[in-house]
């Protein structure tokens, strides 16, 4: 990736200290200018990878079109996979990337439109992503926080399944299952419960 690319991308305003990376920027630290460079990158560029971080910095700010594309980059695993590597543990964490342009590409059409435009827009793709999390050791403890602040049930028997398709794996979902465990304790104890009892497990042998 060439320099001025690499700018476009990932730079942050000197005012913008709030900021930890590019998607995080309010709509009114990213010039018109920005958004319609990263939209030509993300059409145009013969780079795959610059055009998937080019939609996920579209959809962190609210773009559309760039979460569009960005659905459809999950769909050509090969591609995207191995962007992003988590810096402790060295497994494939791009996956938890998209998740976290996903909630908040949410916030601000929520923002800017209100809930129940940016409720079905996100739907699919989340979905999407608690079942790649079932079988990948990437975490989705940003999507419990999403879940539980909106009160978004409809997510509730992806992430049962989810937790049933991990909690006997703990050497490859470690902290996973416990975060699965609490999250579900506070909406669905009836299900949680029997299913530890099934296991002869408490919450606490999960605890990291």
């Amino acid at each position: 990736m060439d320099p001025k690319t690499h700018e476009l991308l990932h730079s942050i305003p000197d005012n913008a200290d709030y900021a930890a990376e590019a998607g995080d920027l309010d709509a009114g630290d990213i010039p018109e200018a920005r958004r319609s460079a990263v939209k030509e990158l993300m059409l145009h560029s013969n780079d795959e990878t610059e055009r998937f971080l080019a939609a996920k910095l579209l959809a962190s700010w609210g773009e559309y079109e760039g979460l569009v594309a960005l659905q459809k980059g999950l769909e050509r695993p090969e591609v995207i996979e191995g962007t992003y590597i988590h810096r402790l543990y060295g497994y494939d964490d791009t996956y938890r990337q998209v998740l976290m342009a996903v909630t908040m590409y949410f916030a601000n059409v929520a923002g800017a439109q209100g809930k129940d435009v940016a409720r079905p827009h996100v739907y699919e793709l989340l979905s999407k992503i608690i079942s790649l999390a079932n079988d990948r050791p990437f975490e989705i403890s940003e999507l419990y926080s999403f879940v539980r602040r909106e009160k978004y049930l409809e997510y509730l028997p992806m992430i049962e399944r989810h937790l049933i398709s991990i909690i006997d794996f703990p050497e490859k979902h470690r902290w996973k299952i416990y975060d699965a465990i609490v999250f579900l304790m506070e909406l669905d104890s009836d299900f949680v419960v029997p299913l530890l009892i099934g296991r002869n497990k408490t919450v606490d042998d999960f605890k990291p």
